[in-house]
């Protein structure tokens, strides 16, 4: 298939085989990036650990930082600290919590959109570590 710099802009596809080709390759990439990183609790709650610069140096503080799903934005602090005590067998002390709104970007017809999340700042006990920031 050639490229067609149109048909990429504008999403103008003809061929149904294609999109259906290229959404099972993009749901296979997704998968295997995700498997080492995603924690998932009985209840359905998934922490997605965020791995950052920034994240690293409040590792070292003991100040660990977890992304949560979309769906599971309205989840409180309480079940959040439960949650990460029973995965990680550790003893929480604080949490803080940040809600992200969804954000579109860009100024002509392309638009891209960062979906809302919420960001989760776990402060544990001293001496005590989660493996996953090592």
């Amino acid at each position: 298939m050639k490229f067609n710099f149109f048909k990429k802009i504008w999403g103008k596809r003809d061929d149904k085989e294609e999109i259906i080709s290229e959404n099972k390759e993009n749901v296979e990439s997704k998968e295997d990036k995700s498997l080492n990183i995603r924690i998932e609790k009985t209840e359905g709650l998934y922490l997605l650990p965020l791995i950052s610069e920034k994240s690293m140096k409040l590792a070292k503080e003991n100040k660990y930082v977890f992304l949560i799903h979309n769906s599971d934005r309205k989840v409180n602090k309480n079940v959040i600290k439960d949650s990460i005590e029973k995965m990680f067998k550790v003893n929480v002390v604080k949490i803080a919590t940040s809600n992200f709104k969804r954000r579109e970007r860009g100024r002509s017809k392309l638009k891209t959109v960062r979906p809302s999340f919420k960001k989760v700042f776990v402060t544990l006990k001293k001496d005590q570590t989660i493996p996953i920031f090592e």
